[in-house]
């Protein structure tokens, strides 16, 4: 195999004079804009003036960013929780808690995030010569909005997390590798994205780690020793704050999604090992999983080719498959797929810019080939589009997965803060807790380590009675799917509630209200009735007798 080179020769290139060439990478960031515009647009119709994020988690961030300003890590005043996925994004948030542009802070970032990514793959397309005539620039232009849209970049933006920050670093570290390993001169940046891949998303480490080991294999060890060092410092750092705070050394969000994780730090060898098989196992039956573990087996047969010589004397092609190995190996073992395809949109970036970079000569003779290059360049975007198509509904159906949020955990906002106005408990706690002056007892183990062992259990109707009345609370908001055979007979249905659209982002189509004893019940009746007169149309709440509810 080639050695990609250490350095580019110099080569003549012609001044891009047509104008369709010049305007193209602006025009295709135009319509990414306008695509955003639109939807924040569809987002504030279906939801009467009101924007929602699609998805209700992520208000969970900005409930604990408004605790981080008041000095408690946690969703409840002092109360110790660690309910978010991301070290350093909830910090990010914090600085605008109690502004009008807090609620809004995290479209504004994760917007801010996709052009800086988009930005980034474009200096990556310039580095990579892969076509410079008009065609070829407009080619690139029109690859990098149909990435945006494939890949579900631009529907992460509306999810209100990480995700987006965490893929711009990813884009910055595939970008940054590049540049060492065709010039030799390591980018100054470079080890700033590798530093904080990771403090934005656990799944950052296996892309940070394995970039070190490049920069180590090319000579650049004490960069990398360091870096690493720094890494392990921060992570190890959060991961004992924690504990200082009687919290396991990850956080619940991360424990509560992941077995791995869970049983990685219980110390359960035979569940761990049990819990790997099944995520590969449940990788391999999603067609764009299958298709990153065809691809992961071929480069670590790539790489394997060089094991004759000393790591050190691998090719640039080999170090950048091993990159794509770690990454797509650490997702097989630890990563996620689904809800909102958020979980994926890292990896699936990676492998496309690094798969670009290993196949650089190739495309450029595709583009350099005036016979046949809009042949397979359509053939290549119309195969893609059926591949990707999950991620293409995606971004379709953002504005319905922010409504449903909106008829339902927006809702129950409402009845919370502005007619019950008193402690409840819900397995949903983004919304229901953010500014929300009333305690929030949350059953789904995000931000309450009982409540997360409670569900890790198992935990029976009984012990789930207990937990409650112990903690004051005579209103219980779930969906009975979540708790089936662990609802307390004792508990009363007192009402339930109903989308009016097809269920997009909320777990359940209808939600059901409990209240633990007759008195409750009795005075939330009148409640009940004033709120049903106040939803959204199309929102059904079903308000039951006494003698009607029991579950």
């Amino acid at each position: 195999m080639p050695e990609l080179p250490v350095d580019l020769p110099p080569v003549a290139v012609k001044p891009l004079t047509s104008l369709t060439g010049r305007i193209a990478f602006p025009l295709a960031l135009a319509v990414i804009g306008a695509i955003l515009l639109g939807l924040v647009l569809s987002i504030l119709r279906l939801n009467s003036g009101t924007f929602i994020y699609s998805m209700d988690d992520a208000y969970i961030d900005l409930a604990l960013s408004d605790q981080i300003s008041h000095g408690n890590y946690g969703i409840e005043a002092g109360l110790h929780a660690a309910p978010a996925s991301s070290i350093l994004y909830p910090l990010l948030l914090a600085p605008a808690s109690g502004t009008p542009l807090h609620p809004y802070l995290p479209l504004i970032i994760n917007s801010l995030a996709l052009f800086a990514t988009l930005v980034i793959i474009w200096r990556l397309f310039a580095h990579l010569r892969l076509a410079e005539d008009t065609f070829g620039i407009v080619a690139q232009a029109i690859a990098l909005l149909l990435l945006a849209v494939y890949l579900n970049l631009i529907a992460v933006v509306f999810t209100g997390f990480e995700h987006s920050l965490h893929i711009a670093t990813v884009a910055a570290c595939v970008y940054g590798l590049t540049l060492f390993l065709d010039k030799g001169k390591m980018p100054a940046w470079l080890p700033a994205v590798i530093v904080l891949a990771p403090l934005l998303r656990f799944e950052g480490l296996a892309l940070s780690f394995a970039a070190l080991v490049v920069l180590a294999l090319r000579g650049r060890w004490r960069t990398a020793v360091a870096t690493f060092a720094l890494i392990v410092l921060l992570i190890g750092g959060f991961s004992a704050f924690l504990v200082s705070m009687g919290l396991p050394p990850l956080p619940s969000s991360v424990l509560t999604k992941s077995d791995v994780a869970a049983n990685g730090i219980s110390g359960a060898g035979a569940s761990l090992f049990q819990s790997i098989g099944q995520n590969v196992l449940g990788m391999d039956g999603i067609p764009v999983g299958a298709l990153l573990l065809v691809i992961g087996v071929a480069l670590l047969a790539r790489c394997l080719l060089e094991l004759p010589a000393w790591p050190w004397r691998w090719s640039s092609q080999a170090l950048m498959a091993l990159l794509l190995v770690c990454l797509i190996g650490a997702h097989a073992v630890a990563g996620q797929f689904g809800w909102m395809n958020r979980y994926e949109d890292y990896a699936l970036l990676g492998t496309a810019l690094i798969g670009i970079c290993l196949m650089r000569d190739k495309i450029r003779t595709v583009l350099s080939n005036k016979k046949t290059r809009l042949i397979y360049f359509c053939a290549t975007a119309v195969a893609l589009s059926a591949f990707c198509s999950r991620y293409i509904l995606s971004t379709w159906r953002v504005p319905i997965a922010a409504n449903n949020i909106y008829e339902q955990q927006y809702q129950m906002h409402r009845f919370v803060n502005d007619f019950y106005r008193a402690p409840v408990a819900v397995n949903d706690l983004g919304l229901i807790s953010y500014h929300n002056p009333n305690f929030v007892l949350d059953l789904g183990g995000l931000a309450s380590e009982k409540a997360r062992i409670l569900k890790a259990s198992d935990a029976s109707a009984e012990e789930y009675r207990a937990f409650v009345a112990g903690s004051g609370v005579h209103l219980v908001i779930i969906y009975d799917e979540w708790f089936e055979d662990q609802i307390p007979a004792s508990w009363i249905k007192v009402a339930s509630m109903d989308l009016s659209r097809e269920r997009v982002s909320s777990a359940q189509e209808e939600v059901q209200f409990y209240v633990t004893d007759a008195a409750t019940a009795s005075l939330l009746q009148p409640e009940l009735q004033s709120f049903s007169k106040s939803l959204p149309s199309g929102v059904k709440l079903t308000i039951y007798s006494p003698q009607m509810s029991s579950p």
